[in-house]
């Protein structure tokens, strides 16, 4: 085997590496420098792998635009049912997430494929997690989602991605958001599917009347000119105005939502603490085309802004949307609206307490997830400076917030609502 290296740290590193992987190229990044790059065998830390790679060695150095064809293969050490080996396209994506040096990447195949079992679809992503400690924020994001029955809620696999030889580290693989059947399900030519995000970077787009919520039109595709979403406009309008009428909460406001949906989205987002709700970012809302329907909220997604904040990862557990914590965003101001009901603030306290149980044990998934990815944590940390982490510990904390958390939320639904 031969092992070239830059520094004497390097060399260290060699040895450490050596008996967990083999002939695949890691390189162990501080601060974007190189330190070392080392030929091992594979990767082999109890989770799936990934391997990409491009025609002619490709770099991926943009996000979005044409897709790069690659060649990939997904091995699953513990289920070869969900061993592939194909095509695909690849391509960087994300916003803040893009511009981290682990870069995130979105998959799309010729066809429809099915990977881990979930619904065909052809667009897939891998989710970085560069700067989540733990690399399971996002992962109990979901797993909560399920937990409330809430739709659309996306899955999650963890893998190892090899991309052009050179390992990148642990990534999250798990379906686009998107309107596609499995995915949010709902009439793409009646129906719409929007992303309210501060980036308010792609088009077509609007702002919402009263609070200038930063809205983009993800589904129907297609359109031209403002009057061909119009209706859109004034779905997203027609509700704002009930929420700030002065006739609230004793108007119409709650035809034109799906309460159940908005309290279970809201509330996932509560315990998450995701302070990125008050901005907003990566909140997504859609609508069926079916007569009658109701505006709802989710899948969830991205929480680099969860568990207090990014930098300041589970270090308070306090604080609640209908108090003064979120209120500084436009989100936040439409969110906190729905708390100034008083039938909202009951039907919330009682989908509270119904599902308490399962809010709680969370917990003990936290805790199972922790040796499960143990190895996988290691093996990123020697490539990315930023999760050079004690893992158990980094894990340890944040089960010890959750408790925190449910512990805190549980007496000031209950006791000082």
């Amino acid at each position: 085997m031969k092992v070239t290296f830059k520094s004497v740290f390097a060399a260290g590193l060699v040895l450490l590496l050596l008996s967990s992987c083999s002939r695949t190229e890691i390189k162990d990044t501080a601060r974007e420098r190189l330190r070392g790059t080392v030929k091992l065998e594979q990767v082999n830390t109890g989770i799936p792998v990934v391997h990409i790679n491009t025609a002619g060695g490709v770099p991926i150095t943009t996000k979005g635009g044409a897709y790069i064809n690659a060649d990939i293969t997904i091995t699953d050490p513990n289920n070869a049912d969900n061993n592939i080996e194909t095509t695909t396209g690849i391509r960087g994506r994300g916003n803040t997430t893009w511009t981290h040096p682990k870069k995130p990447y979105r998959l799309k195949f010729d066809e429809k494929i099915s990977l881990f079992g979930l619904e065909k679809a052809k667009s897939w992503v891998l989710l970085a997690n560069y700067q989540d400690p733990t690399l399971i924020m996002n992962t109990v994001a979901f797993e909560l989602g399920h937990r409330f029955g809430l739709p659309f809620t996306n899955h999650y696999n963890h893998v190892e991605v090899i991309l052009n030889g050179v390992y990148q580290g642990s990534y999250v693989l798990t379906e686009q958001v998107q309107v596609n059947k499995g995915r949010v399900d709902i009439d793409e030519k009646t129906g719409f599917f929007l992303e309210l995000d501060r980036y308010y970077d792609d088009e077509p787009k609007f702002r919402s009347a009263i609070l200038g919520l930063p809205v983009m039109i993800k589904s129907p595709e297609g359109l031209s000119g403002q009057s061909s979403y119009a209706f859109i406009i004034d779905a997203v309008n027609e509700l704002e105005a009930a929420l700030f009428a002065d006739s609230f909460p004793n108007n119409n406001y709650r035809d034109l939502i799906d309460i159940d949906i908005f309290i279970d989205y809201v509330m996932i987002n509560e315990i998450l603490k995701n302070v990125d709700l008050q901005m907003p970012g990566s909140v997504y809302m859609y609508r069926d085309g079916t007569e009658g329907a109701r505006i709802g909220m989710g899948p969830l997604w991205d929480f680099d802004y969860g568990f207090n904040g990014a930098g300041e990862y589970f270090k308070d557990a306090t604080g609640m949307f209908y108090n003064t914590v979120y209120r500084e965003g436009p989100g936040g101001k439409f969110f906190n609206r729905f708390f100034e009901d008083p039938d909202f603030r009951v039907m919330y306290k009682a989908r509270w307490n119904e599902k308490y149980a399962d809010i709680a044990s969370m917990e003990s998934f936290i805790e199972k997830m922790g040796p499960m990815l143990e190895k996988s944590s290691d093996l990123n940390s020697k490539v990315w400076w930023w999760n050079k982490v004690n893992y158990l510990e980094e894990i340890g904390k944040m089960k010890t917030w959750w408790k925190n958390r449910v512990e805190y939320l549980n007496t000031e639904i209950n006791q000082n609502f």
